[in-house]
Formats: C-alpha cells, sequence, structure tokens
C-alpha cells in the first residue's frame, strides 16, 4: 500500500513539475552560479560546492578561519533547490552541478569511529580537507546530517532513473544514517521537563529540539515510503508527537499555536515544523498533525506580520498564564521566512484554500521590500539574497550561500502556484 502511495505521489510530482514553463520568473541563478565552484578533494574526487561568505560591496566569495568555505548544510539545501527546477530534465549545467554536490554530500559521510559512523562532517577546509574538529563541522546528530540526509533521500528517485550507480551509493549512505538515528532516538521514552514553567519533551534531538525534528522528520518521510518498515515508522511517530508537544497557546492566547524551536524558545529560523507536519499527516492520516500546523499559520503568522516579523521570543509560564517573557525582532532573514512560505503553500496543496495562497505571497513580499527596513532583500535582476535586516535602519548587502538559497527556495516555491504569485503582486 505504501508503495504505492509512493508510486501516485511521484506521478503526481511529475506532472507537477511538466506545467508550461514560467514566462516572467523571480528565480535567477545568476548569483547562484557565482558562489558554485568544482573542487577537487585530498583524495582525487571531484565535488560542487557553494562557498559560504559573499562580501559587498564586489561580492567576493571568502572562507571562514574557524569553520571552511563550504559546508554540507549548505550544498544539500543548494541540492535540493537544482533537483526542484522545471527545467532540470533539459538543462544539462544544472543536472551536472546536481551530480557534483551529491558527490560532495557523500564524501563528507563519517565512516568511523563506530559511535559516530554515518552521520556527516559539515565544512571544508581552502586545503580540500573535511573540517573534522569545530563543534558545528563534527559528525553529529546534528542540521547538518538531517539536511544531507533530507536531500538523499529526496534525490534517490531521480538518481535511480539518471545514474544508477550514485542511486545505488546514494541508497547506502541512506542506510548508514538511517541505522544510527534509530539506535539514537528510536528508543527514547515520552518524558517531559520544565523550563521556566513550560513544559516540553526530552525526546527529540538536544531534548526539544522540534526545529532539527523536523527536517529529520521530513527525510525519514521519503526513507518510508521508499522502503516501509516499522521501526521508521514509530520513529516518525515519536518525533510528531514531539513537535506537536511543542504547540503552545491557541485562539486569543499567546503565542498562538506557536511550536517552539527549542525548550521554551522559538526562532523563525529552521521553524520547518508547520511543514512538516502538514507532509507527514497527509502521508500518514493524521489530521490532528495537520490541524496543529494549520492552527500556527492561522493565527501565529498573522500575529508574527502585525508585529513587523521577529526573530524570536521566550515563553514563560506565570500560573495558568503563558507571557512574552524575552523578544528579539532583528536579525531578520531570509531562512526565517522560507519556511512560513513552504508551510503555507503546503497548507494551500492540501486545502486548495486561496487564503494559504494569499499568505504564502504576502510573506513572500517581505524579499521584495515589505519589512522593517523597506527595503530589498531578494534581487530578481541578480540573483543575490542579501543576508539580513539587522534594524530598520539597517541592512546586511552580504550575499552568502544561505540567504541566496533559501530566497531562490522561496520563489521556486512560490513560481508553482499562480494563486500566491497573484497574491505578490498584490503585496509587494
Amino acid at each position: 500500500m505504501r508503495l504505492l502511495i509512493f508510486i501516485l505521489l511521484s506521478l503526481v510530482g511529475e506532472t507537477l513539475w511538466a506545467q508550461p514553463p514560467i514566462q516572467k520568473r523571480y528565480v535567477n541563478l545568476a548569483h547562484f552560479n557565482h558562489l558554485y565552484q568544482n573542487v577537487t578533494l585530498e583524495n582525487g574526487v571531484e565535488v560542487g560546492t557553494i562557498y559560504i561568505y559573499c562580501e559587498a560591496p564586489d561580492y567576493r566569495v571568502i572562507s571562514d578561519f574557524d569553520e571552511g568555505f563550504t559546508c554540507v548544510d549548505d550544498v544539500s539545501r543548494a541540492a535540493m533547490f537544482l533537483l526542484h527546477e522545471p527545467d532540470l530534465s533539459a538543462d544539462q549545467d544544472k543536472q551536472l552541478k546536481l551530480q557534483k554536490m551529491t558527490e560532495f554530500v557523500l564524501q563528507l559521510q563519517a565512516t568511523s569511529p563506530d559511535s559516530v559512523a554515518g552521520y556527516y562532517y559539515n565544512f571544508l577546509w581552502p586545503q580540500r580537507t573535511i573540517n573534522k574538529t569545530f563543534r558545528t563541522s563534527i559528525a553529529s546528530a546534528n542540521f547538518w546530517s538531517w539536511r544531507a540526509f533530507w536531500f538523499l533521500t529526496e534525490a534517490h528517485p531521480y538518481f535511480l532513473k539518471h545514474n544508477s550507480l550514485l542511486a545505488e551509493r546514494i541508497g547506502k549512505a541512506n542506510e548508514k544514517l538511517l541505522a544510527v538515528m534509530l539506535r539514537d532516538f528510536g528508543a527514547k521514552p515520552a518524558t517531559y521537563t520544565t523550563i521556566r514553567g513550560v513544559q516540553v519533551p526530552t525526546w527529540l534531538p538536544f531534548g526539544s529540539g522540534s526545529d532539527q525534528a523536523a527536517i529529520m522528520l521530513l527525510g525519514l518521510l521519503n526513507s518510508y515510503l521508499q522502503k516501509p518498515d516499522s521501526n521508521v515508522l514509530k520513529l516518525i511517530e515519536q518525533l510528531g508527537n514531539g513537535i506537536v508537544a511543542m504547540r503552545f497557546g491557541g485562539p486569543g492566547q499567546f503565542p498562538y499555536g506557536a511550536i517552539l524551536s527549542f525548550e521554551n524558545y522559538w526562532h523563525a529560523y529552521a521553524a520547518d515544523q508547520s511543514y512538516a507536519l502538514q507532509r507527514a499527516g497527509k502521508l500518514l492520516n493524521k489530521p490532528e498533525w495537520q490541524a496543529v500546523a494549520r492552527q500556527e499559520i492561522n493565527l501565529f503568522y498573522p500575529y508574527l506580520i502585525r508585529q513587523g516579523y521577529m526573530e524570536s521570543f521566550e515563553l514563560k509560564q506565570v500560573g495558568n498564564e503563558r507571557r512574552l517573557f524575552k523578544r528579539g525582532q532583528f536579525p531578520q532573514i531570509a531562512y526565517g521566512i522560507r519556511p512560513m512560505i513552504s508551510a503555507a503553500l503546503e497548507a494551500y496543496e492540501q486545502t486548495r484554500d486561496l487564503k494559504y495562497a494569499d499568505m504564502a505571497g504576502r510573506l513572500a513580499s517581505w524579499f521584495l521590500g515589505k519589512n522593517a527596513a523597506k527595503t530589498p532583500i531578494y534581487d530578481p535582476a541578480t540573483g543575490r539574497g542579501y543576508d539580513g535586516i539587522l534594524s530598520p535602519k539597517k541592512v546586511n548587502p552580504n550575499s552568502g550561500a544561505e540567504s541566496t538559497i533559501e530566497s531562490l527556495w522561496a520563489f521556486q516555491q512560490l513560481e508553482r502556484y499562480p494563486a500566491a504569485l497573484k497574491a505578490l503582486e498584490k503585496y509587494k
């Protein structure tokens, strides 16, 4: 039955991407291509990379002293973006870049020691060696491993059709990571702890990391549909229930159905929980998960817009009341807006309720100047996604990988839905 669902979904996806080409695109790969570079690793393998940092005013690419010049986090996102380009089947340059970036991700999977084998290192030094020691690069159960897994499970069906040898290697890499995910998370008890009076789960990454759990969930859904497994299904349910447990408030009650990111803390970046819950809820027939996601979209997103968006806040329980404890409005970045657009578009895809297309268009107008700084944060003429809004009077003009890819990804998704594009024209 699951395999039948997967086949049907694949056919739907092929039909979707076979739509007539968009006459005018917001997506522009000029700066993406500027950040991209083929490099040869010390083992002689050529891979595709994306420079993390790119500085104004001349937009030269640079490296970082502590980390490196490229990372699995950004290359996985960039490859995911290319994987879903509507003209991928006709564009050999995009196909080659996709293959080379996939190779990069595969090369950074740890093979030893056993405690971390299967997880991914994150950064590459300019000397073309892997950074295996810095805290944001060690092979571990962290964002970069989940993002690699999401991308590789998403890409596996494509490479089965176009490069069977690479598909076989992807399959083995996914099996290795899945094994350690099940080992490290599959048997965690459903217990809770209390932070500033707020009860949160302890069985997600870092205890209550629903932001990371959402990315794990997206990769696990792909894995389960490709190869049904009862242990994988159990882990999906554990993670989904943990994300739901991080939802607080409701109609008239702060924080209006927001899904906290970690402990008693919400941040805009990586807030893919509502997108992931809707995907999982639809595929596994869990309407209660979909309802939680849509409450956040229906109540919390409008609140954020009225507030001029936020970067973060902390929640504090006082008696029977939950209150805003600390609030941060800046910086505001593309990675904080794109997840909301993804969630709103998924709600529109599932319900065909135009209010969600309207919400997606309104959120996307942030990129084009409807923001606190009244300044465009994405430039369709150059394809640059700028590194964020620092205050109502200051924008970071640099244009690195994350900002550019998240901006392109937002508009790529938006371009699939004429109703959302129409809404964007209204709000921009």
